[in-house]
């Protein structure tokens, strides 16, 4: 497995050409869709205009995630908070966009994506419909597929997944390292050449500096 990062030029050809033929405009339509795609979480996807709710309210009956929560995506990874993020409250932990809350641990957020206050911001109340055959026999049908489709897929167990993301970051972590000490490396040389300067050719050589040359012409 190789360390080294690998580019979509045509990608990135694709973004020049948009850049150059949009101007200004460009950057203020790449900031909605970064914010369109930030909240496409379903936890934060608000209740469909005119959806069934309970008698007399205003909101929709309350209906299970489809996705399953994602807080594990971040785990072991280091976070740039920018100056933006921390003036709208965003910051280490797990940022509500809806509620406009930053939840510092995942029970917390959890508990918050589930509860009261949050349902209601999205348009939902706490009440589930009551299913009929119909709903149900359709419900069956629909979990019969995704069985039969995950039967399909490969699967990766826990530990080759654990095994895979340690192996790439000791890869990055030792790229890392080789670049510090190349640096690092080329910095001692510098110095040494400029401590070096205007001395004799044969006391530089006795002193080990004979591969460095002299600076008399």
């Amino acid at each position: 497995m190789s360390g080294r990062r690998s580019w979509d030029n045509e990608a990135y050809a694709k973004k020049a050409k948009e850049r150059a033929e949009m101007g200004d405009d460009y950057d203020t339509q790449d900031s909605k869709s970064t914010q369109t795609k930030a909240t496409r979480k379903e936890e934060f996807t608000k209740a469909d205009d005119g959806a069934l709710g309970p008698m007399g309210s205003e909101r929709a009956f309350l209906k299970a995630r489809e996705e399953r929560v994602d807080l594990e995506s971040k785990v072991g990874k280091t976070q740039v908070i920018n100056q933006s993020e921390l003036e709208r409250g965003a910051g280490a932990g797990y940022f509500c966009e809806t509620c406009n809350c930053l939840l510092k641990d995942s029970i917390s957020y959890l508990d918050h994506i589930n509860g009261k206050k949050h349902l209601r911001a999205l348009g939902f109340s706490m009440r589930v419909e009551r299913a009929g055959v119909d709903k149900v026999k359709d419900k069956l049908e629909s979990l019969k597929r995704k069985i039969s489709e995950a039967k399909d897929k490969p699967k990766v167990s826990a530990i080759e997944d654990y095994d895979t993301r340690m192996a790439v970051q000791r890869t990055e972590e030792e790229a890392l390292k080789k670049k510090r000490k190349e640096e690092k490396r080329a910095r001692k040389q510098e110095r040494e050449i400029n401590e070096m300067e205007g001395v004799d050719p044969e006391i530089a050589e006795m002193m080990g500096f004979s591969g460095f040359g002299s600076s008399k012409k």
